[in-house]
């Protein structure tokens, strides 16, 4: 007995569930075909609300797109109207991923459960197809994306007076299907195609009409135009953008970013009168390149008796130690004696590679800065305004262009990268050294070049626009050796030290430094000990960063024009 209760309970539910289920009752579309080629759809859809997904009203997802032949194409929509039960209803149009979303009812009212009624019109632009021996209406009635089922369906097309209807079929279905669930008749200059069975939750209904030429207008100009627009407008726009960038960096190449002309580089025996290791570094690589140009001026700073460098109990420190007495007046530049103020701050000793330094960051900051000041713009531009200029020009042009497409081609992936390489390049081409940059630069390159080469030059002095190279001496090697660091090329020169006097080099225990003696067996060790020891130290001495990371005859139902789908909210 109970048994027979329970089982009676539980069909009273299924039964009740399924009553007060939501749905779509009736759906019906009627299409006004118009001799220009636009089409007014009218949706008359009736859904029986339960207060579950229908509570406000319902939403209608109108697609973006649609294909003609290999080309996506915008739809180009106009709401005209929108009710319910025969009065104006208020509605709000969206764009959601790939759907123009038409959402109806006021988020403040809600619906009365039960049955009503939405009519929507609407009016699309240029959907009636042309082909050569006819003109073709294809219209996916319903959408194929309602969360909905759809108790009945209608399709009724409306033709201008006249028209010759050559063929017509509808497809019903899921997406890509081709089912044949409706019934066909016409009356008139209307063609009415209704469903057969109720179609579930992702099924729609599609109708394809094809008429005899000469009912539809061919495209006017106009429509050519913008049809041409749509589907070559985004690769127009980077085309011209690729052109107005490139005429634009030219004609600014060629106000500021040509070279003056360089003289010939032969080696030279001393480097340009004045400049300092650090002021070389700069004017050389155009800016403070990783940690050399202030190892550089330390040791400039030992060699000429302002400091000592020492080995610190630690392989991987290093302690720099004021000399005694000062250096002649004029031997430094105003910027190395300030890095050398800050790095000591007052006391006789300092010690990189011990641990964080906030007052010798501070002075390293300021000893770039002024290196910065002294020889940057007076000896070369960057010239970056004008390719930020361009970068933003075809960022605006890309973003434009990604505004208009809709259809991505290869061509267009073309001039993208087109794009970039010339943004590229005239990024390495703007950069330009002033007069005076050029000639100091050139001086300099010639210096490095007798760096590089001393023991050849040695060997054979005879050298077009150059004479017999100095002898190489201990003072030579030392006095030269910071600016060999700044260049890089302390280990070419160092060997050509050793090379060159070897008996000098293998005696060699210079006053500014213990490292000599400190367990390097030859002087090309000794430089590369204290150029890496130096090295990690400023690394150490300097703030650590972090970096984190981060996570035509053919068809099927949902093809054609329209589609989309709906729901509730």
């Amino acid at each position: 007995m109970i048994r027979r209760l329970v089982l009676a309970l539980a069909a009273l539910t299924l039964v009740m569930a399924a009553s007060a289920a939501e749905r779509i009752d009736r759906f019906d579309v009627t299409l006004h075909v118009e001799t220009n080629g636009d089409i007014v759809v009218t949706e008359s859809i009736a859904v029986t609300s339960e207060d579950n997904q229908i509570q406000r009203g319902i939403f209608r997802d109108l697609p973006r797109y649609y294909m003609d032949g290999a080309n996506r194409l915008p739809f180009d929509y106009k709401i005209l109207s929108v009710q319910r039960d025969g009065a104006p209803e208020p509605y709000e149009e969206s764009v959601v991923d790939n759907a123009v979303r038409v959402r109806i009812g006021s988020a403040s009212v809600y619906l009365e459960n039960g049955a009503h009624r939405y009519d929507i019109t609407y009016r699309v632009r240029n959907q009636v197809r042309y082909f050569e021996d006819h003109d073709e209406v294809y219209w996916n009635a319903t959408g194929n994306y309602w969360a909905f089922p759809i108790e009945e369906a209608t399709a009724t097309v409306i033709l201008p007076p006249g028209g010759r209807v050559t063929d017509s079929i509808a497809f019903t279905g899921g997406q890509g299907e081709t089912g044949s669930d409706y019934s066909y008749r016409r009356e008139g200059d209307q063609l009415v195609f209704r469903t057969t069975r109720t179609l579930e939750r992702e099924e729609g209904l599609s109708i394809v009409v094809s008429l005899a030429k000469g009912l539809i207008d061919p495209p006017s100009s106009a429509d050519r135009t913008r049809r041409w627009w749509q589907r070559n407008g985004s690769l127009a726009i980077l085309l011209v953008s690729l052109l107005g960038v490139f005429t634009f960096y030219w004609r600014s190449f060629d106000r500021v970013g040509r070279d003056p002309a360089k003289g010939p580089v032969f080696p030279r025996y001393a480097p340009p009168e004045g400049y300092s290791p650090a002021a070389v570094h700069h004017i050389y690589y155009r800016s403070v390149s990783g940690h050399k140009a202030l190892i550089a001026t330390l040791m400039n700073l030992a060699v000429k008796g302002q400091i000592r460098i020492d080995a610190g109990k630690k392989k991987k420190e290093t302690r720099l130690v004021r000399a005694d007495a000062a250096s002649t007046p004029g031997q430094f530049t105003a910027e190395d004696l300030a890095l050398e103020q800050g790095v000591f701050g007052g006391r006789d000793t300092f010690t990189l590679g011990d641990k964080y330094n906030a007052a010798f960051t501070a002075a390293y900051a300021s000893f770039r800065t002024a290196l910065g000041r002294k020889y940057g713009r007076k000896y070369f531009r960057w010239n970056a305004l004008y390719t930020v200029a361009a970068v933003a020009l075809t960022g605006g042009a890309i973003a434009l262009a990604i505004t208009q497409a809709t259809n991505w081609s290869w061509w267009h992936t073309g001039v993208l990268l087109a794009l970039a390489v010339l943004n590229g390049w005239f990024m390495y081409l703007m950069p330009a050294p002033t007069r005076l940059g050029q000639d100091v630069r050139t001086e300099i390159e010639g210096f490095r070049l007798y760096m590089e080469t001393a023991e050849k030059l040695q060997l054979n002095a005879v050298k077009v626009g150059s004479e017999a190279p100095p002898p190489m001496t201990t003072e030579r090697y030392e006095t030269f050796l910071p600016y060999a660091v700044a260049l890089g090329v302390e280990k070419p020169w160092t060997k050509h030290f050793e090379r060159l006097i070897p008996d000098e080099a293998a005696a060699y225990n210079p006053v500014w430094t213990n490292m000599a003696s400190d367990g390097f067996r030859d002087v090309g060790r000794m430089t590369s000990g204290m150029v890496d020891s130096m090295s990690s130290g400023v690394t150490t001495a300097l703030p650590q960063s972090s970096s984190s990371s981060g996570s035509g005859g053919g068809g099927f139902s949902g093809g054609g024009g329209g589609g989309g789908g709906g729901g509730g909210w």
